[in-house]
């Protein structure tokens, strides 16, 4: 599902969970961005969009053939187990109460209180206990960052200081099969390099704040860190502004 934020006020961007598609956004008003993963939608995979994805919605639609296809879409990346219930949940479901569950921890610890239990804090710990082993200050947590010239909104799931008290950003990602090491694609450097920018234009900063995919392993609940590189970056940062005039021109444009 695509989102969309209104940027109205640049630096308060306010996601509009009424609206889901580009024309619905074109009639709300001329401020409304696509959020930066939606942008990151236009850019298609020539084995995961063409092949894989067409290929698992078939095969489940047949072992499922009572579900609607909102929900053999959600089961297409594949399923985890609840690890109180034991259900079967979608992968998507499964990340989103990790990210929460990591947010909570981190939001107590800048607070100097305890969050509450949760079933989720296996795969959550990891990164609370690298924050305080490698000296790095958080900042906030879910940062909702914009930008008028590029015309689009994302939101940072961690931004911190690091030893050297300059500013980074986080991402997390939980992947199965990681085999002891990040787990990452191009867009998830994409994402984050394009957010890095914004930021460092927000705060009128003399440098790019590095960035950081943070690997979550969903069968170990070992973490993996992979910090991109500049020149990696870079390309992130092109390769999304190209998406975007192309988002705009094909999607947002009456």
């Amino acid at each position: 599902m695509a989102h969309f934020y209104d940027c109205t006020t640049t630096n308060e961007p306010k996601f509009e969970k009424n609206v889901t598609t580009p024309a619905q956004a074109r009639k709300n008003n001329y401020k409304t961005y696509p959020s930066v993963t939606t942008v990151l939608g236009i850019i298609k995979d020539d084995f995961l969009d063409s092949i894989y994805k067409p290929r698992m919605m078939v095969d489940l639609a047949r072992k499922h053939p009572n579900l609607v296809w909102q929900d053999i879409e959600t089961l297409v990346y594949g399923t985890r187990e609840h690890p109180v219930t034991g259900d079967t949940i979608g992968s998507s479901e499964f990340g989103t109460a990790v990210h929460k569950c990591i947010e909570d921890k981190v939001e107590a610890l800048m607070q100097g209180t305890e969050a509450e239990p949760n079933p989720y804090d296996s795969w959550a710990e990891p990164f609370v206990e690298w924050i305080h082993e490698s000296g790095t200050k958080p900042m906030c947590c879910e940062h909702i960052i914009s930008s008028s010239t590029i015309k689009t909104a994302g939101s940072i799931d961690f931004m911190g200081y690091d030893d050297e008290d300059k500013l980074f950003l986080a991402d997390y990602k939980c992947r199965t099969n990681c085999k002891g090491k990040a787990k990452t694609y191009p867009k998830d450097c994409e994402q984050l390099a394009i957010e890095s920018f914004m930021v460092m234009k927000e705060y009128k900063l003399d440098y790019l704040p590095r960035c950081i995919t943070v690997c979550v392993d969903c069968e170990t609940t070992k973490h993996y860190h992979k910090e991109w590189t500049p020149e990696e970056m870079k390309k992130g940062i092109d390769n999304f502004k190209y998406a975007c005039k192309l988002y705009w021109n094909k999607r947002m444009k009456k």
